[in-house]
């Protein structure tokens, strides 16, 4: 340090042409890491005069050998990372320098770093194991720090340039690790680059011819690091297909440069195949995500058109991909054509766009030749691969698909002309003929002997031949293609000479096809019975001969070959058969039964039977639906046994029924019955023996056979009936079987007898299983099913004629059984709960005509029972006791109560009970509400038992004596004054409430009036309390409470609506006065929400003879509401909640409804959609579709008082089109807010009205065209006819249709064209009423230029799709 011992000497060295800048002394990196770890040598800004030298040298010598080249040498970036890390926390008083952030940004703007770092990638490459392992982590540490701030001073060409070298170095190493970290910064700051660079076009083309190669074969390789990976792909992808290329693309067919580039990178690399599918994949996904910019969004624009061109773009891409696979032949390209297929769409969808093209362009026909002029390319892939396995793969590929085939029926039903049915047909014809007298040649070769069979082939000898199953083979398959045409052929469409000729030419195609089967069959008659090209051709022709009769399109012949017939039934009687030949076969014998005897019919449906009951097998068989896949094996046997019954079951059980014995039918129907039904079916592919069961057991068709029908219930009752004599356990299994399919089948078509049979078995069974030693899952499921089956009979109005001793005597078992392990399955407890009320329900049915001393002793036996246990689900006998009063409270009504000296009221039961039985429930009563009074008149209500007041509640239905003591007035005070746990207060109000609501019931008549105030004074209260009780919705536990709420606020609704039946005229009038009267003065939002919510109930609850009273409440109702001027502003839940009264009640009662309601429902209304400077944090959609509702309402159901108020309905409906526009992006503070001021409070800038708010909105136009009839209670409405607004608003509907015009051309808005598209109907509903002439007159008076050209535009499309009542 003695020769340079200051700053200025420093700097020179650093600066001096050679080194070192002394002769014989020390190297500048020497000197410069001896001045850095010098902290007493003060050098000003010390840190940014070494990195200065050091990335200046990196440039200066970056081409230099690698032995002397400072980019490769530790030295440096060692001392460069000590500088750059050590300032980049902020700046040093030793060190004499700036913070990194305050002097690196512009010495790398001076010293540019993009040459070195490419230079660096360049030889990372050839350094050897041992140094790159040492070096590489230091420099990489350095370019951590170095490389953000040096990518914001680079343009995007220079930071694409570093990308490319990177992905040369990356794929040079093989996607080696110690490049991941690096290379992560610079893909990610390239691709940010590249999505804000101005110049992508260069960007592209420099990445294609110099990059792209390199980008392709690298996700070529599996060696990559995933994460890496991915973004580099992302990154190339950002540059082959962003915006401005695929505008590029699509005007000037640029994709040829991109597949120019891409096709040497094929050749060479083959590999590289693998990338086309995600490539393709990628550039579907650009153009979805860019659709918005490539496609046009003009108000011309036509629907649906933006999605034809992204597919027509997609396509043309395809095609180019799929022309580079066509060039090169090569293994690999085959899996990149497989892959590039799913790529677009399934094969299906590929064929249908093929279909669709030949649809458009009537060029069926030619697409049908095609596809058997395809079939002939199988005579040369038959000689590598075997005919069979051919077979199989051909009806199982896309092309033989049932999905396709019929939509190919559709199309040439739909799409041949007249000229070509005949000559398609021909064709078809003639490639059938041409191909089976090549089979047949074939064939008669085969059957030579040895010397003719040598002399023939000699002349073939050089020659490579298809075997002789290739010819069977295309017969089959090109069979069924001619199946789908012969059968499609439009004859409807054509003339009746046309029809003539082609009728006379499908009969000779059935006689053709006859022939051909009873040739073919000959071989299988004799010994070779599995000779397969002759099997296949035999069942090919039986499919294409029952298909042409079946079609209707030939001349019905009865069919009486009596040789074949014989043949086709020893064919079936022989050994060994093609399952498919056997099915066709099955089936043929099926079609000719009714030109057949009875005993020769019975004869062929014991082939049928035979087979069945031999293979078929329920439990284990499934079956692909597909009869080329059926093997010889086992399992092929029971598939085919599967696919038999499965025929029988969807074709011929009608005819079966005809000829069958009832041995046979009996037969048949033990082989259904063996199925069994399945609780949990596994969820197998394809058709299963369960699936077929229960297809047969729910059709209808099925159970309007008689004969099938009696022998199937038969059936099942001799499975029951095994039970009546239990010895062992089978009996037992059969008949839980047997009740698990009466589960399934209807119950209605079981005789009285037959119900009252098998309910009696159940009860048998029940009781022997409930005291069975079953396990209780087994058990509980088996009772289950059991009860459920009791209760789906006991369900049938008089299904079951039981006297009260047997449902008395079922009773007591359902509650001795209840201690069982079982019970406690909740399904099983419900279950028996509903058949527990059913035998109730008919027992009090019975009381009536029959006896009731057995009755008497179940009712006594309730005194015994602990009223505290009534609650507990697990004590069962206190839950029917529950369950017997709801039987009593919901199916049996009572009469009003009436004063009775002295000063008791009575109740009696419409049904008139005899008075032993009221007697015993008075008794039950008295015993059981003493038990329980006393504790809750005494009560605290701190430790109150919901149980206790429950059971009280339910205990009053049962008093039909003297009056109770009033104990609800008593609990009330007391409620009121604690703040206990929110969920059991919700359930002691409940309970409170609904004594409070029995015992006004026996109020003496001068109390009901103060009683009636007390009432809902206290539901009031308690409906308050409900809204009270949660707290904020934003907590989840609040959610949840606040549920739980809603929950309980649904129990109490049907207690008012209940009370206001009871009511006369005048109490009802003075509960309504009581609700309007409270409504007008109560302040909180809470109260008005909830008195809106009551006064809902009340409407819709009213007791007869109660309408003017109802209608003075609804206006007083909407004065006060019109009154509150904080609504507007107030909270969400109170505007929805007086939506909310007022939809349902122009919904619900539109007759209350009267002329001078409409002006407070139209101001109401119109405020809702006011303007507002000050907007909720988000969009409430519920008040738009609420007021929609409302509207709606009013024109369908009251348009002869929306008629005198027609101005008010058009102000309205030109607010509601004002508000589904959308403020256009980037528009300044003050032009927002010119928007936003115009929209109403609820609705947010930042989430506009959606679509399916359009729709809405456009159904409502409509109904002012649509014609209804008026719902009110004028005497004359009966002879009223329907009409619509369309003539009274028409005057009106040029000013609404104004206003879309003004939303439309407004400078600071949007329509969207989904919005658009969505109002159109309703702004055609709005030109037809307008008429030509008010067009005129609006084209003239109303609208500017911009507004005239929408108005054309507009009504261009309207005229289009206008019904002008010509043809």
């Amino acid at each position: 340090m003695t020769s340079i011992n200051t700053p200025q000497a420093f700097v020179r060295a650093l600066k001096a042409p050679s080194d070192p800048p002394a002769h014989g002394g020390q190297l500048k990196i020497e000197i410069a890491r001896q001045v850095w770890d010098d902290s007493s040598f003060l050098v000003p800004n010390k840190a940014e005069a070494v990195a200065d030298w050091i990335l200046g040298k990196f440039l200066k010598e970056k081409d230099k050998e690698i032995a002397v080249n400072p980019l490769l040498d530790l030295r440096y970036w060692t001392l460069l990372h000590d500088v750059i890390s050590f300032t980049s926390t902020g700046g040093s008083s030793w060190t004499q320098t700036r913070p990194l952030k305050t002097w690196l940004p512009p010495l790398l703007s001076r010293v540019p770093f993009a040459p070195s770092l490419v230079a660096l990638f360049h030889f990372l490459g050839r350094l050897d194991s041992t140094l790159r392992d040492s070096v590489v982590p230091v420099i990489f540490s350095s370019l951590e720090i170095l490389w953000p701030v040096s990518a914001q001073k680079m343009n995007t060409e220079a930071i694409l340039e570093c990308f490319g070298a990177f992905l040369i170095a990356y794929y040079e190493a093989h996607g080696a690790d110690h490049l991941v970290r690096i290379g992560s910064l610079i893909v990610t700051s390239y691709r940010n680059s590249v999505s804000y660079s101005s110049n992508k076009k260069k960007v592209y083309s420099v990445f294609l011819q110099s990059y792209l190669p390199y980008w392709l074969k690298l996700h070529a390789i599996s060696s990559s690091e995933v994460a890496l990976s991915g973004i580099i792909y992302n990154a190339g992808i950002e540059t082959l297909f962003n915006l401005d290329t695929l505008r590029r693309i699509r005007d000037s067919k640029a994709e040829n440069e991109l597949l120019e580039s891409i096709a040497p990178v094929l050749r060479s690399n083959d590999e590289v195949y693998s990338v086309l599918p995600r490539l393709f994949a990628s550039y579907i996904e650009s153009l979805k995500k860019h659709r918005g910019a490539l496609v046009s969004q003009s108000s011309n624009h036509i629907p649906g058109s933006a999605n034809a061109e992204i597919q027509t773009q997609g396509m043309q891409f395809l095609a180019s991909c799929l022309s580079l696979l066509d060039v090169h032949e090569h293994s690999a390209k085959w899996s990149a054509r497989v892959a590039l297929m799913p790529a677009h769409a399934p094969y299906l969808n590929f064929l249908d766009v093929i279909l669709a093209y030949h649809n458009k362009t009537r060029t069926v026909n030619t697409f049908t030749e095609s596809l058997l002029n395809a079939l002939s390319t199988i005579e040369t892939a038959s000689l590598k691969t075997p005919p069979k396995e051919l077979y199989q793969n051909a009806l199982s590929s896309p092309l033989f698909d049932a999905t396709h085939l019929r939509r190919l029926s559709k199309s040439l039903q739909a799409f041949l002309s007249e000229s070509q049915i005949f000559n398609l047909a021909q064709v078809t014809f003639g490639f059938l003929k041409q191909r089976w007298e090549k089979f047949d040649v074939e064939d008669d070769t085969e059957e030579r002997s040895p010397k003719r069979r040598r002399t023939a082939n000699m002349g073939s000898a050089g020659s490579t031949k298809p075997p002789k199953n290739c010819s069977a083979v295309i017969f089959s398959l090109s069979s069924h293609l001619a199946m789908t045409v012969f059968s499609s052929l439009p004859l409807h469409a054509v003339t009746k000479e046309l029809k003539d000729e082609l009728r006379s030419l499908l009969d000779d195609i059935r006689k053709f096809a006859a022939r051909i089967v009873k040739k073919a069959m000959k071989p299988l008659t004799k010994s070779d019975q599995t000779s397969w090209s002759n099997s296949v051709v035999s069942a090919a022709s039986l499919r294409l001969w029952y298909a042409l009769d079946v079609s209707g399109n030939v001349t019905q012949v009865p069919f009486d070959d009596e040789k074949f017939y014989k043949r086709v039934s020893n064919v079936l009687q022989g050994g060994q058969l093609l399952l498919e030949l056997l099915l066709e076969l099955c089936r043929f014998l099926f079609y000719v039964s009714p030109h057949r005897d009875q005993s020769s019919s019975q004869a062929a449906f014991n082939h049928s039977l035979e087979y069945l009951e031999k293979n078929f097998q329920a439990s284990t068989v499934s079956w692909s639906g597909q009869v080329h896949s059926l093997s010889l094996d086992q399992q092929g046997q029971g598939a085919c046994a599967l696919a038999l019954l499965h025929m029988i079951v969807e074709r011929w059980l009608p005819l079966i029924e005809t000829f069958a014995s009832t041995e046979q039918v009996g037969r048949l129907v033990r082989i259904i019955m063996s199925i069994g039904v399945v609780e949990n079916p596994h969820s197998v592919s394809g058709l299963r023996a369960e699936t077929l069961l229960l297809q047969v057991l729910h059709s209808a068709q099925f159970w309007e056979l008689h004969e099938l029908r009696i022998v199937f219930l038969q059936h099942v009752e001799q499975k029951v009936s095994a039970i009546d004599n239990i010895s062992n356990t089978d009996p037992i299994v059969e008949a839980i079987g047997a009740y698990r399919l009466l589960l399934i089948l209807p119950l209605e078509y079981l005789s009285r007898t037959n119900r009252v049979d098998f309910v009696r078995r159940a009860l048998v069974l029940d009781r022997h299983i409930s005291s069975s030693a079953m396990t209780p899952i087994l058990k509980s499921e088996t009772l289950t099913d059991l009860r459920t089956f009791l209760s789906r009979v006991f369900s049938i109005p008089n299904g079951i004629d039981f006297s009260v001793e047997h449902f008395c005597d079922a009773l007591k078992h359902f509650m001795d059984s209840a201690t069982s392990p079982a019970m406690t399955d909740q399904t099983l407890q419900a279950t028996t709960a509903s058949v527990v009320e059913s035998i109730f329900f008919e027992t009090f049915k019975k009381l009536q005509h029959s006896s009731f001393n057995v009755a008497l002793d179940l009712i006594s036996a309730f005194s015994q029972i602990d009223v505290r246990a009534i609650q507990m689900t697990t004590d069962f006998r206190a839950q029917s006791l529950m369950h017997m009063i709801t039987v009593l409270e919901r199916e049996f009504k009572f009469k009003r109560r009436v004063p009775q000296p002295p000063f008791s009221l009575s109740i009696q039961l419409c049904c008139s009970f005899p008075d032993e039985v009221q007697s015993t429930m008075q008794q039950l009563y008295q015993n059981l509400s003493m038990a329980t009074y006393p504790q809750l008149l005494t009560l605290r209500i701190e430790t109150a038992s919901v149980e206790d007041i429950r059971s009280y509640a339910s205990l009053i239905i049962m008093k039909i004596g003297d009056l109770p003591p009033l104990l609800a007035t008593t609990l009330y005070p007391r409620l009121s004054a604690w703040n206990g746990d929110a969920t059991v207060r919700n359930d002691i109000h409940i309970a409170t409430l609904s004594i409070l609501l029995e015992e006004f019931d026996f109020c003496m008549d001068h109390d009901r009036s103060s009683r009636l105030d007390y009432t809902i004074a206290a539901y009031t209260s308690t409906s308050n309390f409900l809204s009270h009780s949660g707290g904020s919705i934003s907590e989840p536990w609040v959610r949840n409470s606040q549920y739980k709420d809603l929950l309980a606020r649904q129990q109490v609704e049907p207690l008012l609506s209940r009370l206001c039946s009871g009511l006369s005229p005048s109490e009802f009038s003075q509960l309504l006065d009581l609700v309007a009267e409270d409504l007008n003065y109560d302040g909180s939002s809470e109260g008005r929400a909830n008195l809106l919510q009551i006064s809902a109930i009340l409407l819709t609850s009213h007791p007869p003879g109660t309408l003017k009273h109802t209608q003075a409440f609804v206006s007083r109702c909407l004065q006060t509401i019109l009154r509150w001027h904080d609504l507007k502003d107030g909270p969400i839940e109170l505007r929805l909640r007086v939506l909310d009264f007022l939809a349902k009640h122009c919904t619900d009662q539109p007759a209350v409804l009267r002329i001078g309601d409409m002006g407070s429902i139209w101001s109401l209304i119109t405020h809702f959609l006011a303007g507002s400077r000050v907007h909720d944090n988000d969009t409430t959609l519920g008040i738009f579709h609420k007021i929609v509702n409302i509207i709606s309402a009013l024109i369908r159901l009251r348009r002869d008082l929306v008629i005198h108020t027609l101005p008010h309905l058009g102000s309205v409906l030109r607010q509601l089109l004002a508000i589904v526009r959308t403020v256009r992006p980037s528009l300044g503070i003050k032009q927002t807010s010119l928007v936003t001021d115009t929209l109403p409070r609820w609705l947010n800038a930042k989430q506009p009205i959606g679509v399916e708010e359009v729709k809405v909105l456009a159904r409502l136009l409509e109904t002012l065209t649509t014609k209804y009839m008026v719902r009110n209670n004028a005497p004359n409405s009966e002879t009223q006819k329907a009409e619509s607004l369309a003539k009274p608003f028409s005057k009106h509907a040029a000013f609404v249709l104004k206003a879309y015009i003004t939303a439309m051309n407004d400078p600071l808005c949007l329509l969207p064209s989904e919005h658009r598209k969505e109002l159109q109907r309703g702004l055609y509903a709005l030109c037809s009423m307008i008429g030509d002439h008010n067009r005129d007159a609006m084209m003239v008076s109303a609208l500017d230029s911009g507004g005239k050209l929408t108005m054309k535009t507009l009504w261009k499309e309207y005229e289009k799709q206008r019904y002008v009542g010509k043809g």
